[in-house]
């Protein structure tokens, strides 16, 4: 806890420092998908985009250090819900990190140095480009909410009483005694938390290794997320 708290503090003060101090330029106006108000040099844009693109990542570890923090102090165990808010706002982060370099290479493009005609065909196809590779990211997006708002399960469903009773109440996975017992597709019962934990990891039942989970969309409940930079 103490960790979290402290990883909140400095990505906070560091981000809001950043922006503070280049606040005379046009460092900002892409974070709210406005071009910069001059057509900035190649090696300009370059900074302004991985500097935006960085101090965006820490905004969006001190959202899921939030979350943790939140989910570690509220009672019950939540770890599927835990994780599936960590996906949505991953997915959230691609698809903005995916929008910020757009104002400054749309400005950088209109350069009429170059001519009006190479201008606006540069112009145009990179807006096309970036179109099209926003559709996927869109559509993990709305697969990640959808996930996050229906509480069935994607490879099983709650066990009954009965069903308990006759595979017995301790879980394979914890040896403990089953905490929200989650019958697989398999027919296997484990705890919800110990399930969904492994299944993050497996696309198959932990005993008898057959296929449970279906594999249409990438998990980040771990809290991940790229290393690279978001350039064009």
């Amino acid at each position: 806890m103490p960790m979290l708290i402290g990883i909140v503090t400095v990505f906070t003060i560091h981000v809001f420092g950043v922006y503070w101090w280049y606040r005379n330029d046009d460092l900002v106006r892409p974070l709210v998908m406005l071009p910069p108000k001059e057509i900035p040099p190649f090696w300009h844009a370059i900074f302004f985009i991985a500097v935006n693109d960085t101090m965006v990542r820490q905004a969006a570890m001190v959202v899921k250090c939030v979350l943790l923090i939140y989910y570690k102090n509220s009672k019950g165990r939540h770890y599927r819900r835990q994780g599936q808010m960590l996906t949505v706002v991953e997915y959230s982060l691609l698809l903005y990190r995916a929008l910020l370099p757009a104002p400054v290479w749309y400005r950088f493009f209109l350069n009429k140095e170059y001519g009006s005609l190479f201008s606006s065909l540069t112009t145009g196809l990179y807006l096309t480009f970036k179109v099209a590779s926003m559709v996927e990211k869109v559509r993990s997006l709305l697969a990640s909410v959808n996930a996050l708002s229906h509480k069935d399960l994607h490879y099983g469903s709650h066990a009954t009483t009965e069903q308990v009773l006759a595979a017995g109440d301790l879980c394979a996975i914890c040896q403990e005694k089953m905490h929200t017992p989650i019958l697989l597709q398999c027919k296997h019962i484990f705890c919800e938390d110990c399930a969904s934990e492994w299944l993050e990891r497996e696309r198959t039942c932990p005993l008898c290794r057959a296929l449970v989970k279906p594999g249409d969309i990438r998990s980040f409940s771990d809290g991940s997320t790229t290393l690279f930079f978001q350039l064009f």
